[in-house]
């Protein structure tokens, strides 16, 4: 089956603490790497409200380079486990786009992914997919709110056609908190997936979403949030508990950029 929602979305917009930079005498600036990486730790890896890893925990990491146009490129990998007959273990996603402001609060993101399994090993469909999406941020100050759309022309397994639409809204709470010196804030994700196959999928459509905080500490974001879907068990994949309710805690590092 293939669910898949936060872990790479924390990782871009969560995992921001930064390297600590030398004191530059008379003026000198740190230049700004265009390269840089995330290590995180997650008790479940979940995309779209859905499980990927049996309700178990994963390790994941990416390295990205980021251009000052705006251009973006990237690769991130998980741990992942369908308990499928080829035991697929893990997933590897290529993405390249481009960021533009706007305004000073608004930016436009349009990107590709391609969503890789290769050491997928048996005969069913092919799980490998490409998405392309698009998002559109403002920062009110108070509150950031994003939408994203994304679409595949042929999605996980080969199900078809699907859309996914997603809003997120991320309030801050305090520059600092306690030993936090990045700071605390709030975040909530909620969509809708479109899926034309859904028999072969194994869901039908769904509605997904998650609300938590996340606090910075040095170059670790710690970030837990209840994530969910209004599927019932006996709408998930035949009667599993992958698109069931849960508390999913994730302890991210972000390196360089």
């Amino acid at each position: 089956m293939k669910t898949k929602f936060l872990t790479m979305g924390l990782l871009g917009s969560l995992a921001f603490g930064g390297l600590a930079t030398p004191a530059f005498a008379d003026g000198e600036e740190a230049a700004a790497s265009p390269w840089s990486a995330t290590l995180a730790v997650t008790s479940d890896y979940r995309f779209r409200g859905q499980s990927q890893t049996q309700r178990d925990p994963a390790l994941q990491g990416s390295i990205d380079f980021a251009s000052e146009t705006g251009f973006f490129a990237g690769v991130w990998a998980s741990n992942i486990d369908f308990n499928d007959p080829g035991d697929t273990s893990i997933e590897v996603d290529l993405y390249a786009g481009v960021t533009q402001a706007i305004s000073d609060k608004t930016e436009a993101t349009f990107k590709v992914v391609y969503y890789a399994y290769p050491d997928q090993d048996n005969a069913i469909a092919d799980y490998d997919y490409v998405e392309v999406l698009a998002s559109l941020s403002h920062d009110f100050g108070a509150a950031a709110v994003t939408g994203e759309i994304a679409w595949s022309p042929d999605y996980f397994a080969q199900t078809g056609s699907a859309v996914a639409l997603t809003g997120t809204l991320a309030v801050p709470l305090a520059d600092k908190f306690w030993f936090f010196d990045g700071g605390l804030s709030a975040s909530g994700h909620a969509g809708y997936q479109w899926i034309d196959d859904n028999i072969a999928y194994g869901t039908p459509d769904y509605v997904y979403f998650d609300v938590g905080l996340s606090a910075v500490w040095g170059l670790a974001t710690f970030d837990v949030r209840w994530i969910d879907t209004d599927l019932d068990k006996t709408e998930c994949y035949g009667g599993l508990d992958l698109c069931e309710g849960g508390v999913v805690g994730t302890v991210s590092f972000a390196f360089g950029g």
